[in-house]
């Protein structure tokens, strides 16, 4: 019975839409073989010329814990220090994350910086693609271009998006484990927000008492290990964020929020933050929606809004569309969805090179998504559809 309800999609999708599909999968390999190329390529670009990507923020963070100094972590010049020992330094690369992050980063400190960078690509990336796997095919994990941005500069997106997937693909079968999982994004904050609105919805008590449990445990721990200094000087630093981007000292390319969007297109900050208020209150409207409902597309739903929700998020943090990506390549009609959403975040990658001047469209990705997931023209969410987006994904691996 599952296999013909799973077949039925295949058997009415049109030439086109299969020629689609197979240009995907093909995309997929070719991203994936690049997403390969560019860990091994970054790490002798480390090793030989110290580049002032992010990861040296990390590092630097972690070795500064290491040493005894976590509080020192959030000290622009002190930090600045530690990153010249490694990398040419042009500009700041401070340290904005919650002292719980202060426990990820030094794990990978006490090795030389090309090799820290292997190791915590390897360990987040490990990660994310098991939790992908619990989604959609392994061929389309790190086909989604954010996975190349993320190798580049050693950025945290595998690790959040690793703990946003593992936890929201439990909150059925165990919703305390889920919980659990979930309040670990107290190491980003920003991408959590919609999680209470999603649980809350869904009456699911047992996983917001483990999500409360782990994240106040989490904090907890971070103030007896590294001290109420390391919260003080976080505090302090995220008021610095907040002053550089009232001042306009920001490019807004790089960001990936609707504020951002309206910031390059030249829109004062009073309109800018008011239609970021409401991509937010329309995100959190519709997950409440879709999670009441207990809808088959939930998942995908919520990574969607999460993305528009903070003023404050950038490219690399879009790996969470790999799960409406997945759905939108399940429908059997109009995968083409998928590819336009694909193209829109490819865009900010491209932008990295130079060869994209515009704003950046992880946004418009998230709302294109929500809008063919969740809008007026949607399909009735049925677990064939869900069935046909994890079989097709898997049918194009196995080519």
């Amino acid at each position: 019975m599952a296999d013909s309800l799973q077949s039925r999609p295949i058997e009415r999708e049109s030439a086109s839409a299969g020629n689609i599909r197979k240009a995907f999968g093909l995309v997929a390999f070719a991203a994936s073989s690049v997403f390969a190329f560019t860990v091994v390529l970054s790490a002798c670009v480390y090793y030989l010329y110290g580049p002032d990507v992010d990861f040296v923020s990390f590092w630097a963070a972690g070795r500064l814990t290491l040493g005894g100094h976590p509080s020192v972590a959030y000290d622009i010049h002190a930090h600045r220090a530690v990153e010249q020992t490694v990398a040419h330094i042009g500009g700041l690369m401070p340290f904005p994350y919650p002292p719980p992050f202060l426990f990820f980063v030094s794990v990978f400190a006490w090795a030389a910086y090309p090799f820290a960078y292997l190791l915590w690509i390897s360990a987040t990336a490990g990660l994310y693609f098991a939790a992908t796997r619990r989604f959609t095919a392994p061929r389309f994990a790190f086909a989604h271009p954010a996975a190349i941005v993320n190798a580049m500069i050693g950025q945290n997106g595998f690790l959040t998006s690793g703990i946003f997937l593992f936890g929201i693909s439990r909150v059925a079968a165990a919703p305390f484990t889920a919980g659990l999982i979930l309040g670990a994004l107290v190491i980003k904050p920003q991408l959590g927000v919609l999680i209470p609105v999603a649980l809350l919805a869904s009456r699911q008590w047992r996983a917001i008492g483990g999500a409360a449990l782990s994240s106040l445990a989490v904090a907890a721990a971070a103030a007896l290990v590294f001290g109420l200094d390391s919260y003080r000087g976080f505090f302090a630093i995220t008021q610095q964020y907040a002053a550089f981007m009232a001042a306009d000292r920001w490019d807004w390319a790089q960001q990936a929020s609707v504020f951002g969007f309206f910031r390059l297109l030249g829109a004062p900050q009073p309109l800018a933050l008011t239609m970021q208020g409401m991509a937010a209150f329309a995100a959190a409207a519709v997950t409440w929606r879709a999670w009441a409902r207990g809808s088959e597309q939930r998942e995908a739903i919520l990574a969607a809004a999460t993305l528009l929700v903070p003023p404050y998020v950038f490219a690399y943090d879009s790996l969470l569309l790999v799960l409406p990506l997945t759905m939108l390549l399940g429908d059997g009609e109009r995968p083409w969805r998928a590819a336009i959403v694909w193209v829109c975040l490819a865009a900010p990658l491209a932008g990295y090179f130079g060869l994209y001047p515009g704003p950046n469209t992880v946004p418009v990705a998230a709302i294109l998504s929500l809008w063919w997931l969740a809008g007026p023209d949607r399909k009735p969410a049925t677990a064939a559809h869900l069935q046909s987006a994890r079989g097709l994904s898997a049918k194009l691996n196995s080519r």
